[in-house]
């Protein structure tokens, strides 16, 4: 192996981590930062399901039954 593809797989693998490190720190359960976080308050009390991914969820099924 040369010196680039040394410093390509560290490269890589450090992206790879800090992903790993950030959803890991991140992580709320079942409800993701979205647009609609702000004013959510199934996020806010930890209580209730998304309506946006309940959206997003039937609409996907509707796409599917076409």
């Amino acid at each position: 192996m040369s010196l680039i593809d040394i410093v390509i797989i560290t490269v890589v693998a450090v992206a790879a981590l800090l992903c790993v490190r950030n959803l890991v720190r991140h992580a709320s359960g079942q409800c993701a930062d979205c647009a609609s976080g702000s004013s959510c308050s199934a996020k806010k009390t930890g209580k209730g399901s998304c309506k946006v991914a309940e959206d997003m969820v039937s609409k996907a099924d509707a796409a599917f039954k076409k």
